[in-house]
């Protein structure tokens, strides 16, 4: 049946991984005192999922990819700040390289899904999508159109007004 909705995307799925281990990590330790470098790493891994999920619902495959790009530039300004905490002496090298296979996962499934989203391939998919949106709408106006006609049948009593 193909994707349904944006947590069916391997794409988003790896991006969900790598924020939840990152938000764990600024949970504990001096990271998590230090509120404006926990913010910043925070928020740069909470941008990937959503851009996932904004660009999966415009519908219209330029539009997805213009938003996986934005994914992937959250994802690699994460790995910028995870870099600055182990320079802050806030986590171990070992503990970023660590996130950093999380993160380099999801740069894998996003750019996959970008390069994908830029084929002809996904423009012809996409147009057949449409196609049947568009054919489907018709038949299903078709259909009430139909029903409405036929209840429009002649009375053959009249109308007697109900008192309260």
């Amino acid at each position: 049946m193909g994707v349904q909705r944006f947590t069916d995307l391997r794409a988003w799925q790896a991006c969900h991984v790598y924020k939840n281990a990152v938000y764990r990590l600024c949970a504990t330790g001096p990271l998590s005192i230090d509120w404006e470098r926990r913010r910043q790493l925070e928020e740069s891994v909470a941008g990937p999922p959503s851009h996932v999920a904004e660009g999966f619902g415009r519908f219209n495959p330029a539009d997805f990819a213009r938003f996986l790009v934005l994914a992937r530039a959250s994802l690699m300004e994460s790995q910028n700040h995870l870099r600055d905490a182990v320079d802050r002496g806030y986590i171990a090298e070992e503990v970023r390289a660590e996130h950093d296979r999380l993160a380099e996962a999801a740069l894998q499934d996003v750019t996959g899904l970008m390069e994908y989203l830029q084929s002809p391939e996904a423009r012809r998919n996409a147009r057949r999508v449409r196609e049947r949106r568009i054919a489907s709408r018709f038949e299903r106006r078709t259909a009430s159109e139909e029903r409405r006609t036929q209840n429009k049948e002649p009375r053959t009593e009249p109308r007697t007004r109900t008192q309260k």
